[in-house]
């Protein structure tokens, strides 16, 4: 059985970038950097991460690339962290229960599923739920806890209400459900709302509604965050005033989070394309195309007029976490104007 359950699930989990290496037309994983990254982000302080979300673009990693990507994280040295991942149902029977199986060998703890993008767009919520079904059921069947995952950017159909409880009529192994949708009052407000899902953790993942959903219930809510891959200390200081109730702070702090946001989202209705701040990082170009100058100076500019020094301090510092990137030293010094200031 999986040591995670309702009541000891992990507040905030980092969406981790995949670093790359390698050339188009499609780049490799980095297994020695992308451990670092890890690493880097344990030391930190997160206490949990998600393999294969759509931050690292782990959505257009094939079945191979996905199980390579699971295994290798056995070499990283993040043995206090919990680590959850990310199944998709198109992929099968036989390859979901294959991955089900590296996750378990490789110490992984939860499993997500998210509905699959093979389903047509008049699918109801019964066709929905059996469409996730097989694999949620893999998952549970090696001893992890599971938790289901609403993202429409990827797989065209929402999550709602009524297939989680129909899955949760089939698997008692669901402890979370992460919604990562753009209208909180017909997603996430309803997930809390609805006294069938009162026992599991409602987890946002649109993070500027990461505010609103603490402030919400902030013993029932917790965040998976894309952003938090590269804002873990800005992250952190959020989660702290949260948890001191410190309202005021959060919502400012929250608030220079989403100018980056904002600043690599090309269409409002759209989760914006982290790569962007993936490669400022030095974690390489997405696997499938290529950053350029342009896009970098626009988050560089968001940057540079975030009003609050200690924001831009620990927005810079955390883009710099692995201190190697190719922007490295420009934000180091944005990272120290805190102390100059």
């Amino acid at each position: 059985m999986s040591k995670i359950t309702v009541e000891n699930y992990p507040q905030a989990t980092v969406a981790c970038f995949d670093a790359t290496r390698g050339e188009l037309p499609r780049r490799k994983l980095d297994p020695e950097t992308n451990n670092r990254f890890l690493e880097k982000l344990a030391a930190a302080g997160a206490e949990a991460v998600l393999i294969a979300a759509s931050t690292g673009h782990g959505h257009l990693r094939t079945v191979e690339e996905l199980n390579d990507w699971f295994l290798s994280t056995r070499d990283a040295a993040i043995e206090s962290v919990t680590k959850m991942a990310l199944l998709r149902p198109e992929d099968g029977v036989a390859a979901n229960s294959g991955l089900a199986q590296t996750l378990a060998k490789s110490g992984f703890d939860v499993g997500f599923v998210r509905p699959g993008n093979d389903l047509l767009p008049d699918a109801t919520d019964r066709q929905i739920a059996d469409n996730m079904l097989p694999a949620i059921k893999a998952v549970a069947d090696v001893g992890l806890a599971v938790g289901v995952y609403s993202i429409p950017d990827v797989s065209g159909l929402p999550l709602r209400p009524d297939a989680v409880a129909m899955i949760l009529d089939e698997c008692q192994a669901v402890v979370a459900i992460k919604v990562t949708e753009s209208n909180y009052e017909q997603s996430t407000k309803k997930f809390l709302s609805d006294t069938r899902l009162n026992a599991l953790k409602i987890v946002q993942g649109w993070d500027p509604f990461l505010a609103k959903a603490l402030k919400d219930d902030p013993v029932r809510c917790g965040v998976t965050s894309g952003p938090m891959s590269f804002a873990i200390i800005q992250y952190l200081h959020i989660l702290k005033k949260a948890k001191d109730n410190d309202w005021e702070e959060v919502e400012l702090a929250q608030h220079a989070v989403t100018r980056l946001f904002e600043s690599m989202q090309d269409d409002p209705a759209k989760f914006a394309d982290l790569q962007r701040a993936k490669y400022i990082m030095g974690l390489g170009h997405p696997i499938s195309g290529q950053i350029d100058e342009t896009q970098i100076e626009r988050v560089f500019e968001a940057l540079e007029k975030v009003e609050r020094v200690e924001d831009r301090s620990r927005l810079a510092a955390s883009l710099n976490l692995m201190g190697a990137g190719p922007y490295a030293e420009r934000l180091n010094e944005l990272a120290e104007s805190h102390s100059s200031n």
